[in-house]
């Protein structure tokens, strides 16, 4: 006859296993034990034929349930933007919630990059190129997206500071993904951050928050995702 498992062994193995499955979103720094972003490469992968929603969010309390409704719609990464001031404790919530992968937007300023990176993000984008947010990132082990438009923009972040993966922005202005098509043949090296972002409205995050129903962002959520699955199709 087995022997019984006592109480305090289950537990035990009931926590084991519950760290194994939960959803990584960082790593550890084996010098400090401090947790770290994730590897730029892995971001990468991340943000292969994704949509990246971003997201303003003026209440930290609203980060929580946006991202579980982006995730039920079927997007699993969030830009949370440093337009707000609440903006590092939103990503902190947001990080947080399983299967979510969590970065800051918007980020012109060194500081803004360690408030990031303590609330857990994996990515920092910025609107342009900055050699301090840079070297931030850089010390802080967190890939940095800076908008170019230029080759000549291009040619100076790739070189100077060996940054792989960028972000052709404002796209719109600028030819768009034609643009980013000829750069291809130029830059071959270079990963573009994806096209098919996703604007989250304030009027929309506004609306949802004050019924307590986030289902119209699922819904856009979903949608966003489908018209990207379809881009992606062979014509």
């Amino acid at each position: 006859m087995a022997k019984p498992v006592s109480k305090s062994k289950a537990k035990q193995k009931a926590k084991a296993k519950a760290k194994a499955t939960t959803h990584k979103n960082t790593r550890n720094d084996k010098g400090s034990g401090k947790k770290l972003p994730v590897s730029g490469e892995e971001v990468m992968k991340r943000f292969e034929g994704k949509v990246v929603p971003v997201i303003k969010v003026d209440d930290a309390e609203h980060a929580v349930p946006l991202v579980k409704a982006l995730l039920e719609g079927g997007i699993d990464i969030a830009e949370i933007t440093f337009r707000t001031p609440c903006a590092g404790e939103a990503i902190r919530r947001a990080s947080m919630v399983p299967g979510v992968f969590v970065g800051a937007g918007t980020v012109v300023d060194p500081k803004q990059v360690d408030v990031a990176v303590d609330a857990g993000a994996n990515f920092v984008i910025s609107p342009g190129f900055s050699d301090a947010v840079a070297a931030r990132c850089k010390k802080r082990k967190i890939l940095y997206i800076p908008g170019v438009i230029t080759p000549t923009e291009v040619m100076t972040v790739t070189s100077k500071w060996g940054l792989k993966f960028l972000k052709f922005a404002p796209a719109g202005n600028f030819g768009g993904a034609d643009t980013i098509k000829s750069y291809t043949s130029f830059f071959p090296d270079v990963k573009w951050m994806p096209t098919g972002t996703w604007f989250v409205s304030d009027a929309s995050i506004k609306k949802a928050a004050e019924s307590g129903d986030w289902t119209a962002l699922t819904e856009g959520a979903r949608k966003a995702k489908t018209a990207a699955d379809l881009a992606k199709m062979p014509a």
